[in-house]
Parts: structure tokens; C-alpha cells; sequence
């Protein structure tokens, strides 16, 4: 397999909009969460991750398939040359669906095999949907966050490779719908919390323990 993109598509401004900066907060804020002394980061992407959790003092190993980003480990996620139970949190954000759908529960095996306890990845959503934000004063006192939020989500097709030129699949409505990625991932984790972030919800986050 050839990288699917060159090394400059990840500093476009194109690339990094908005709510790819609310994705980049809630990888970072995932990751801290869980409190761990090693990260392997899997995907580095243009390194706004891995860097930032450096910066706050967390030991970060990177690891791609494009050695052009300069990875501490060039390796497909597939076969990752670490011992296993080598790192306390392991992420894979956005870069899953980068692989055919047959690849999937042999990519969350090998994620399982090297993380002591929690596997930390995000998918891409195929919807639509509606937003409402509320904020107003008091609203933390009362309800313990900076605004209240809902979605109103409509799941869509996802039309493969061939249309989106980089993802084989995506959850979506009909071939890939949440509950049979769902029912994948449970067969070999925990799902300790689930989500989509708001002005993002094409991401899908999930926190994983073994």
C-alpha cells in the first residue's frame, strides 16, 4: 500500500478547519483523561496531537505508515513491530477507515495486543444533522457546562472508496451502521464511553479498556 495522501495535505488550511480543531481537543482531552504514562499515537497526521500531549507532559510514540511525516515507528497498523501490553493508552483517531472493512476486527486485535489497558479511536459518521446550542448566564451553575447541546442526527449512505478517494467505509445507514461496528469493537473491549463532539459529529469517539 502507497500513502493515500502527501505530507503537505495535512497543513492546508482546507484540511484544518474548525471542527477539525474541535476533534484535535477532544483527542487531546480523551487521552488525558486516561491518565497514562505511555501513548503510542498511531496516525500521526501533521503531529498536532502527539505534540501538544508532549508539551503537557506525556510520553508520546508515534507510529505511520508514511515515513514522509517522520513517525518514531514506520509499521501498518496491522503488524506493529512493539511488545505486546507495550503502551498504557494507544490512538487511532480517524485513520481505520483508511483500510478496507474486512481489516477492521485485525486492526482492533493488534491495537489490543499492544495496549496494557485502553485503545483510544474516533471514526467518520456519514449524516447528516441539526445543532442546537444554549448558553446563557448560569448555565454552568445549573447544569455543570459551558452550554447545553443537542443533535438531531440522520444517518446516510456511504458511497466507498471510489467517492471519497481516501475512506473505504464510514459508519453509516445501511452497509457499516453503528451497531455492527458497535458489535465488532465489543468483542474484544470495553466501551467505556461513546460520543461525537459538538460542531463535529462526523467524528465518533470511543474509549476502550481491555
Amino acid at each position: 500500500m502507497d500513502p493515500q495522501v502527501k505530507k503537505q495535505h495535512y497543513f492546508q488550511k482546507k484540511y484544518d478547519d474548525l471542527s477539525r480543531f474541535v476533534s484535535y481537543y477532544y483527542q487531546v482531552d480523551l487521552a488525558r483523561s486516561v491518565n497514562p504514562e505511555k501513548i503510542l499515537e498511531i496516525g500521526k497526521g501533521n503531529g498536532m496531537v502527539s505534540d501538544y500531549l508532549k508539551k503537557i507532559g506525556f510520553p508520546v510514540t508515534t507510529c505511520d505508515f508514511d515515513q514522509n511525516l517522520n513517525p518514531d515507528i514506520v509499521a501498518d497498523v496491522r503488524s506493529i513491530p512493539v511488545a505486546s501490553n507495550s503502551f498504557d493508552a494507544v490512538l487511532a483517531y480517524e485513520m481505520l477507515e483508511h483500510l478496507p472493512f474486512e481489516e477492521f476486527e485485525k486492526c482492533l486485535q493488534e491495537l489490543k495486543r499492544i495496549s496494557k489497558k485502553n485503545v483510544l479511536i474516533s471514526l467518520p459518521y456519514k449524516s447528516s444533522s441539526f445543532e442546537f446550542f444554549f448558553k446563557f448566564p448560569g448555565v454552568r451553575t445549573l447544569f455543570k457546562k459551558g452550554f447545553l447541546h443537542w443533535l438531531i442526527r440522520i444517518p446516510l449512505k456511504f458511497g466507498g472508496i471510489k467517492v471519497s478517494g481516501q475512506h473505504y467505509w464510514e459508519i453509516d445507514l445501511y452497509q457499516w451502521p453503528l451497531r455492527k461496528v458497535r458489535g465488532i469493537i465489543e468483542r474484544h473491549f470495553k466501551i467505556k464511553k461513546e460520543f461525537s463532539p459538538p460542531l463535529n459529529s462526523y467524528h465518533r469517539f470511543f474509549l476502550l479498556e481491555k
